[in-house]
Parts: C-alpha cells; structure tokens; sequence
C-alpha cells in the first residue's frame, strides 16, 4: 500500500493501465485531456463508470472516450467514487480524471491536492471488481440527447465552480489566481468615446421619469452583441485627453426596450459564486486607465469593448514596455562601444547628457546624417548608430514611426539593412 498525491497518482495510474489489457475504472468527473493523461488512446479495453449528470463531467471528453475502440462508457447518478482497476492493481482516492485531480508534474501548484492509495492485495482487486460489477450494471449507457443535456449543466456548473485558491476581494488577484475561469467572460471593459445620442438620452430619461426603469440605469449603445444580460462591465470615458474610470456596471437581465441599447445599473462590486465579491483598487483602476491607448490603438481610435483577458495581457505588456531610461542607457552602451572601436563622440555625449536618449535621438534622426553616422560606416559599425537603435524591436515603440521610417531609409541608404 503506498499513498501518492496528485501528480504521482498520474504516474502510477499510468503505468498501472499502460501494463494492462484490460480495467475497470470508476471516476466521476471527467476533464478534458483525460484521454491524453491517462492512455486510454492506447488500444486498451476498459469499461468507465462516471457521474454526467452531476454537470462536472467534461460532454467533449465524454464524447471522444465513447468513441474510442474497446471503450464501453455508461453514466451512474449516485457516483462519487474514484477508482482505477487492473488485475494487477487498483488506486483508489479522491482524485478524478481531470487536470485538477491528476496533475502533470509541474501543474501540480494549480490543482486541487489531493491523496490516493496504490493496492496490490489480490483479495482487495478481486473485492473492488465484484464491487464495480454490481454498479456498472446498474449504470445507463450515455447516448447523444444525455450529451446534449449535460452540455447546458456542464457550462452553467462550470461557472460557479470553485478555483483552488484563496478567496480575495481584489478583482485582478482574483483573475490572476485563476485565469482560465469561466466566469471571467462576463466581465468586460468599455472604453467609449462617443455618449449616447440625444433620442437615446430622450428616451432614457422618459422611461425613469415614467417609473419603468430605475432613477441610475444607463445604457450602452450598439454592443448588445457583445454585453449579455448580467455582464459586468468596467466603464472608461475616454471621450478627452484623459481616460477615465466610471466604475463597475451590471447589464440588466431584461432587453432594453429599444433597439441597439443595452441597460445597465451601477454596482459597487463584481460578483460570481466561485469567486465571491470583488473589488477594483485604485492601483488596478489605473492600470486598466493606462492601456487606453493602446485599446484605441487596436481599434482604429474609436471605442472598444475588451474582455478582461485582453485587458489583462495589455495590462502585462505595458508594465514590460521599454522606457526612457532603458533607452538612455542602451544610448550610453553605444557611446562606450564607440570608444572601444576608436571613435569618442564627444558632441552625442553632450547631447545625451543634456537631453537624454530619447530625444537624443529624436533630434539627430530628425536631423542631416552627422559626422558620427559617416564614422561609424567607414568603419563599418552602423550596429552602433543611433539609427540602428531605434530600429531594434525593444526601442521601436518609443518612436514614431515617421521617425523609424527617417532612420531605416538613412541606413539603407548606405547598404546597411536594419534589423527587422
């Protein structure tokens, strides 16, 4: 008898079937992958036991397990067992066939942790299968309308499922500790530019005064597809120079009554059963503040609906973009390695220290082609132009890209192809 975690169970698991013609296997909740983690594509004959109507069975799974030769697969409703069976061997213990319960090494820390038992007994195997025996019998086979049904449960349950890791009220915590969550496709980010129109407006205000819609709801226009009823939506005003946060909003459950207007209500917090309530700090405001830009960037100038996975790879993005002070010393470095080929530009110094890298180089890209430049290609080091630098994929975002555009023809100009 050996007692064996999460990732080991895997293994064990794995070389138990791998050894086997044959098992029996007990599981009740299935996740994708389990195919792939366990073998079973291997030609192996078993019969599978698992609970698909508790809503925790993966119906993709399910489907490509049916489908495999040797495999008869039938549905318990009272199953909570986890058993692994060979004639050889069984495990038994809490872990199901999912990414969560059999962790690959290295995926362990995201997973549920959880304790297994490796038996051998040859009366302890026999017990089991004489046990499996009787409750595979009473399993019903699982046919297309059953998959069909626990498609609907499987995505509501998905939702509400737990995480496995500590609650917190930080929203972006929350998403970090748990990124791949289902929940996180109802929360959306609007960075607007346009307010609504004036009969849109019209209208708003006649169905408040006329008692039909609360004193604060507010609406949307023209992302109806996009916000679902009961989306939240994190608002950002970024109709002047500066974007600004208008806090979390919930889009009512109900159409709006008027084409093209999704309503919705201010909320003090983003709520999910799995993830409880959450909270925006002022910090995350000014993160999610910051990468307007680049939203409106990405959609022509105007305004744009993110998910917050989007927002959150922008989020990471950012916060690596290079700086000015990054820039200034990599224009130091190429003053150094100028001196250690011979050439001391005294004048580009003087400038670097007045100024500093990056309007340096603004103002000698902007400029004729100085001395340095025509010293640097006789001596056949264009690497340490300031032309050159700002052309690498690190520094290009600090430039405009008429100013890349000056620099790049100025190298080609002499033979010299930037890095692309």
């Amino acid at each position: 008898m050996k007692l064996l975690d999460e990732t080991q169970a895997l293994a064990e698991i794995r070389d138990l079937l791998a050894e086997a013609k044959t098992a029996r296997l007990a599981v009740a909740f299935w996740g994708k992958g389990a195919i792939e983690r366990l073998g079973l594509d291997r030609g192996i004959t078993a019969e599978i036991l698992c609970n698909l109507d508790s809503g925790a069975c993966n119906p993709a799974e399910l489907r490509r397990i049916r489908a495999l030769p040797g495999i008869t697969l039938k549905s318990h409703p009272s199953l909570h067992a986890k058993v692994y069976w060979t004639p050889t061997g069984a495990i038994l213990g809490s872990s199901n066939a999912s990414a969560n319960g059999l962790a690959l090494e290295g995926d362990s820390a995201s997973g549920w942790r959880e304790a297994n038992v490796r038996l051998d007994d040859p009366t302890m195997i026999g017990d089991i299968a004489t046990w499996f025996d009787a409750l595979f019998a009473q399993g019903n086979p699982i046919l297309d309308d059953d998959l069909e049904r626990a498609e609907q449960v499987w995505k509501t349950r998905a939702k509400m499922a737990p995480t496995g890791t500590r609650l917190v009220s930080d929203l972006l915590e929350a998403f970090k500790n748990a990124p791949t969550h289902p929940a996180w496709g109802q929360v959306k980010l609007a960075y607007w530019k346009d307010d609504l129109s004036t009969d849109d407006k019209k209208w708003l205000n006649s169905e408040r005064r006329g008692g039909h819609i609360a004193p604060t709801t507010d609406a949307y226009a023209g992302w109806n597809d996009r916000i679902a009823p009961n989306d939240w939506v994190l608002d950002f005003d970024v109709s002047g120079k500066v974007a600004i946060y208008g806090g979390i909003w919930r889009a009512l459950p109900e159409e709006a009554g008027r084409p093209g207007l999704r309503l919705v209500i201010p909320a003090k917090q983003v709520r999910f059963p799995a993830l409880g309530r959450l909270t925006l700090s002022k910090a995350d405001e000014g993160k999610l503040t910051s990468i307007a830009p680049a939203v409106l960037a990405a959609h022509s100038g105007n305004g744009a609906l993110i998910d917050l996975t989007s927002a959150m790879a922008l989020v990471a993005a950012s916060q690596m973009a290079p700086s000015d002070k990054g820039f200034t010393m990599a224009m130091e470095q190429i003053y150094n390695d100028a001196v250690a080929i011979g050439y001391r530009p005294t004048t580009f110094r003087r400038m670097l220290a007045d100024h500093g890298g990056v309007e340096t180089a603004r103002r000698l890209i902007r400029g004729a082609a100085t001395s340095g430049f025509e010293t640097l290609w006789e001596k056949q080091r264009l690497d340490l132009s300031v032309e050159a630098l700002i052309l690498k994929p690190t520094w290009r975002a600090l430039f405009h890209p008429d100013e890349q555009a000056m620099a790049r023809k100025r190298l080609r100009a002499v033979g010299y192809i930037p890095e692309d």
